[in-house]
């Protein structure tokens, strides 16, 4: 793939992932979390479960997928109800790679380095900085329930790779049916009819869950599964970092938050850590090349 079109598509794709999360925030506005969420994977499941297939044997990783997505929407939406920051929410949910990793090296037995651990530690601080700024837009609740969402992820993508499934795109269609089934029952639970839920939505909040749904799905996934068939995980994993700083972006001009440099630099400090955790590999094999010093 020639890098102009390996730098559009990254652009494109990680635009796409960073306008999500102000279409959730609009979208969570009114309605309930739950309710949120179950209209999130519905449309993502629907028509696409009508067309595409998963192999029987991808139905236990399927079911997984599924609890650990309706499971990590509800509190990530739970968190947006609270009032914190889409922006800094973004940069929260980047913890869910650390997560991942603990998960690869206590379930899969992957190869864990000082690295890992330096990067886990300064992403945790990025952290913990952001819960301590006293600023409106960031709050303790909102902090812990969008780290939650982000753990739930751990146990999604967990699945994905024990499963190795060759029908990623089916793989998530099938998955957001077993989480929308799942919102329903608890939707359905709490008194609550979908019904009773189309009444509360306008005309914006059904294109932001139209967003979510269709576009982050079929063409931000779309594409970011391209970009990582024909490229290295080594230029495209830290790609994803572009996320946040678009989420961030996108909060300011579309819903009028605030970035302060307190907010940037704890930021930044996260990402390092995120980044420094996934080049872990990399950063343990590199050695410095010592010149030879040569004498006339």
């Amino acid at each position: 793939m020639k890098n102009s079109k390996t730098i559009l598509i990254i652009l494109l794709s990680t635009s796409i992932f960073g306008f999500n999360y102000v279409a959730a925030k609009i979208s969570g506005i009114k309605i309930d979390p739950a309710e949120t969420a179950m209209l999130r994977v519905m449309f993502a499941a629907l028509p696409a479960c009508l067309f595409l297939r998963v192999k029987r044997a991808d139905f236990p990783y399927v079911l997984l997928y599924g609890l650990a997505f309706s499971l990590g929407l509800f509190l990530f939406f739970k968190g947006l109800k609270t009032g914190i920051d889409t922006g800094i929410s973004s940069v929260i949910m980047q913890a869910g790679s650390l997560f991942t990793a603990i998960g690869g090296i206590m379930v899969l037995k992957e190869k864990w380095n000082k690295f890992n651990i330096i990067g886990c530690l300064i992403a945790s601080a990025g952290i913990y900085s952001i819960s301590r700024i006293k600023e409106g837009g960031i709050n303790t609740a909102g902090i812990a329930l969008v780290l939650g969402s982000a753990f739930s992820w751990t146990f999604a993508n967990l699945a994905v790779r024990l499963s190795r499934t060759e029908r990623p795109i089916s793989f998530v269609a099938w998955g957001s049916l077993v989480s929308a089934l799942l919102l329903l029952l608890i939707n359905l639970s709490n008194g609550m009819t979908i019904i009773h839920t189309i009444e509360q939505i306008d005309k914006q909040a059904w294109l932001a869950i139209a967003f979510q749904g269709y576009i982050t799905t079929l063409v931000g996934y779309g594409l970011w599964t391209l970009l990582l068939s024909n490229n290295q995980l080594i230029l495209s994993a830290p790609s994803y970092l572009l996320v946040p700083a678009f989420a961030l972006l996108f909060s300011h001009f579309v819903l009028g938050e605030i970035i302060t440099m307190q907010k940037v630099f704890f930021s930044c400090i996260v990402v390092i850590g995120v980044i420094i955790n996934a080049s872990a590999p990399q950063l343990a094999e590199w050695r410095p090349v010592k010149k030879s010093l040569i004498v006339s």
